[in-house]
């Protein structure tokens, strides 16, 4: 597997993680705004906040490790495929042989 595939992939997990912990954290500053007051509950708030600001960092850096070129994931399954069938993955002419 390319590095740059399995850092993709980890990262997008890492921007997962911090959205489901940030919607937990939430949900318990919710729950125990009632019985333990509103410092308990502002604190939950604050580390869903970083939470999320965790995702959103991740995700930025996601966009630029990310692979280029569009033949990444299930786009090389797709490309096999096409090879396979037709024996080549061109997908347009070659420029300077439509001009002739």
């Amino acid at each position: 597997m390319n590095p740059r595939t399995a850092w993709h992939r980890v990262l997008v997990t890492v921007v997962v993680a911090f959205l489901v912990l940030a919607a937990v954290l939430y949900a318990a500053s919710v729950l125990l705004a009632p019985a333990d007051g509103r410092n308990t509950a502002g604190l939950f708030v604050g580390w869903a906040m970083f939470a999320v600001i965790g995702a959103i960092v991740a995700g930025i850096v996601d966009f630029f490790v990310r692979p280029l070129g569009g033949r990444s994931g299930d786009a090389d399954v797709l490309a096999a495929a096409e090879e396979a069938r037709t024996g080549s993955t061109r997908t347009q002419q070659d420029r300077g042989a439509a001009a002739r």
